[in-house]
């Protein structure tokens, strides 16, 4: 995550110090959505089960042309959530849980990024990480994990829409307890809407 980290900031420095045809490659979107884990995080053999349930998401993405129809997205979201937990099956309880997801990826754009209307698919890698009162104890809450998706974007003027969705494929173990643990297969699916506030579809050249 630290990689991460360093990389979306060197992005946001650009975006803000760099000379004016930098920012035109350059692409800034908030984006609001919904997390959707498809997969149990817990499903131990004497009974307990415990997944973290669907949410919506909050963050920000940032995206730099490296040709016509290539440019590296860099984004993140935060997601307020719960864990579902059900002891011996019994009874559900809901914890308050939270989850941070980030990705940086290569975007393809399938139709030019400069018309009306553009279609892409990605892939990269990304991280995600587990939070709150559900896992205080977790010792392994963040994962790094493999990203790929697609979307679409439309212009409008000067700014952008982009609804796009990614997966998020991964191997995750929870250890709340000496006694209770699991490590399974994830399968996690963002979808997110992004209002672009400068620069092109998602960084593209013009």
């Amino acid at each position: 995550m630290p990689t991460l980290t360093r990389l979306l900031t060197a992005l946001l420095l650009l975006a803000t110090a760099g000379p004016r045809a930098d920012a035109q490659r350059l692409s800034l979107a908030p984006e609001i959505g919904f997390y959707i884990p498809t997969e149990k995080l817990l499903d131990a053999a004497n009974g307990n089960v415990g997944e973290i349930e669907a949410g919506p998401s909050f963050g920000l993405r940032l995206a730099l042309a490296l040709g016509s129809r290539l440019s590296l997205s860099v984004g993140g979201s935060y997601v307020p959530t719960t864990f579902a937990f059900r002891p011996g099956g019994g009874t559900p309880e809901s914890r308050d849980a939270r989850l941070f997801n980030g990705a940086a990826q290569l975007v393809a754009f399938l139709l030019p990024p400069t018309g009306l209307l553009s279609v892409f698919v990605n892939g990269g890698a990304g991280v995600v990480s587990r939070g709150g009162v559900a896992f205080t104890d977790d010792a392994d809450r963040t994962d790094v994990t493999g990203v790929v998706g697609g979307g679409a974007t439309l212009r409008l003027g000067g700014m952008t829409v982009t609804a796009a969705a990614d997966l998020y494929s991964y191997t995750a173990e929870y250890a709340g307890t000496t006694a209770v643990s699991s490590e399974l297969r994830q399968l996690d699916v963002q979808l997110r809407l992004g209002l672009g506030l400068f620069g092109g579809a998602m960084g593209a050249r013009r």
